[in-house]
């Protein structure tokens, strides 16, 4: 009788401890089942949410990578009117010039900033591949030696060669130079021009102001010299004229290192500078319509 008292008692202690536990597991216990799956859910769509943000930024870096970034540029600030530093009365130093100007609203215009770094032209190829530099705006030709070992944007720029003379003459084409004295920087593209006309007599001397004080002594007839050059000199030097001699083959590009991230973005945008006009305003503030070919 006791063993089944006992046997009794310990069953409704098992019943009552069994009912406790459907209790828990049909209230507050389902909740609490339920919440680790909404937890889930949650973490789940934050990790899509993050995912999509993080690749909405990774495509917007790839496609403008001058975002936020200040990009060393090469130039050689001796290149008027391309090219030059112009210096306030306080001694602070300014790059300006069409190449200054473009470079600078490509940039910027992609929400990055420049640097310019001045260097002699020879050293600019050497500069972007010991990536001293980012690319580099000095007015070069995209040679196909050059493109061994770079990569160029479109053609934005075609200079032009200039006869200078004395207003007095009158010298509108090569042809007109037989048998004069023509001055020329000596070892350049204007040598080589110099030396196709018929009779000529060259004087091959160091740098286009040299040229020019040939022409102004008397002691050349003529110089050949780039054409946006010769306008500087010719503000700066009354009784010189001038003839705009036709485009050649020689042009501008903006040159890179191989696998430069800021190819697409700058090459892009200079197309689009081209296609709207902005890039004849550029040329147009620095040198004049006649510049602008189709």
């Amino acid at each position: 009788m006791k063993l089944f008292t006992k046997t009794c008692a310990a069953l409704v202690t098992c019943a009552a401890i069994l009912g406790t536990i459907t209790g828990c597991s049909s209230g507050s216990g389902s909740a609490a089942t339920q919440a680790p799956a909404t937890s889930a859910a949650s973490s789940e769509t934050s990790a899509e949410a993050s995912e999509a943000s993080e690749s909405s930024s990774t495509e917007a870096a790839a496609s403008n990578a001058l975002e936020g970034v200040t990009v060393k540029v090469g130039c050689s600030a001796t290149f008027v009117p391309f090219e030059s530093i112009e210096m306030a009365s306080n001694g602070a130093k300014t790059n300006v010039g069409m190449n200054v100007d473009l470079i600078r609203a490509i940039v910027e215009k992609n929400g990055g900033q420049v640097e310019f770094v001045d260097m002699p032209f020879k050293s600019l190829m050497a500069a972007m591949q010991s990536k001293q530099i980012d690319f580099s705006i000095g007015g070069m030709a995209p040679t196909e030696e050059r493109k061994k070992s770079a990569d160029f944007s479109e053609i934005y720029f075609y200079p032009r060669n200039a006869i200078v003379y004395k207003a007095a003459d009158n010298y509108p084409d090569l042809a007109s130079l037989d048998g004069k004295t023509v001055a020329y920087a000596f070892g350049t593209n204007y040598q080589q021009v110099a030396e196709t006309i018929p009779n000529v007599k060259g004087v091959g001397i160091q740098g286009s102001p040299a040229c020019i004080e040939e022409v102004k002594s008397g002691r050349a007839d003529a110089c050949i010299i780039d054409g946006a050059g010769a306008l500087e000199f010719l503000k700066a030097n009354e009784g010189l004229s001038m003839s705009l001699l036709d485009k050649t083959d020689d042009c501008f590009a903006i040159a890179f290192p191989k696998e430069s991230p800021y190819y697409d973005t700058v090459n892009n945008t200079l197309k689009e500078m081209m296609e709207n006009g902005e890039l004849d305003e550029i040329i147009k503030a620095h040198l004049s319509d006649q510049f602008i070919l189709d």
